[in-house]
């Protein structure tokens, strides 16, 4: 999240509380400004800018603009952050339905560059209101993940 939210804010870094008296900042690229106010040296990290976030929504339009039920976890933060977004979603909806509670709308289709209807899409894991995470299914990716030629043959025999 550190850096991200940097990005999503569009300044340059975030500053990290509580590192004074650690050990991190001497096996990271932390570095140091001052405040402005007290004076005191602090440790900040660079804005992370991805140049594109895939993310799975629950619902959006065909323009852009997502749901998230349930908790957002990072998808708004990442979406915000990024150059440019591309949502899978569980069902495509109107504009106009999206209108209908627009609080529940998180994602704008400010940055969205691509919107592609993906029922299962977040598969093995979860999409809050429309099914849990599959532990097997996790299992299973994870097991295929170490080469190349196992994730292919998992990624082929996926329905």
């Amino acid at each position: 999240m550190t850096g991200l939210r940097a990005a999503s804010l569009g300044v340059p870094f975030e500053p990290l509380p509580g590192l004074t008296g650690t050990d991190l900042p001497s096996v990271a690229d932390f570095r140091t400004v001052k405040d402005p106010w007290t004076g005191e040296e602090i440790y900040v990290v660079p804005a992370l800018r991805p140049q594109w976030a895939v993310l799975h929504v629950q619902e959006a339009d065909a323009r852009g603009n997502a749901r998230i039920f349930g908790s957002p976890g990072y998808d708004v933060l990442m979406a915000a952050a990024a150059d440019q977004v591309i949502l899978t979603a569980e069902r495509i909806v109107s504009t106009e339905e999206l209108a209908r509670v627009p609080e529940l709308t998180r994602i704008s289709d400010l940055t969205v560059a691509a919107v592609v209807e993906v029922p299962g899409g977040a598969h093995p894991g979860d999409c809050a209101g429309w099914y849990d995470v599959d532990e097997s299914g996790v299992r299973r990716y994870l097991d295929a993940a170490p080469t190349p030629e196992s994730l292919a043959a998992y990624l082929a025999a996926v329905p």
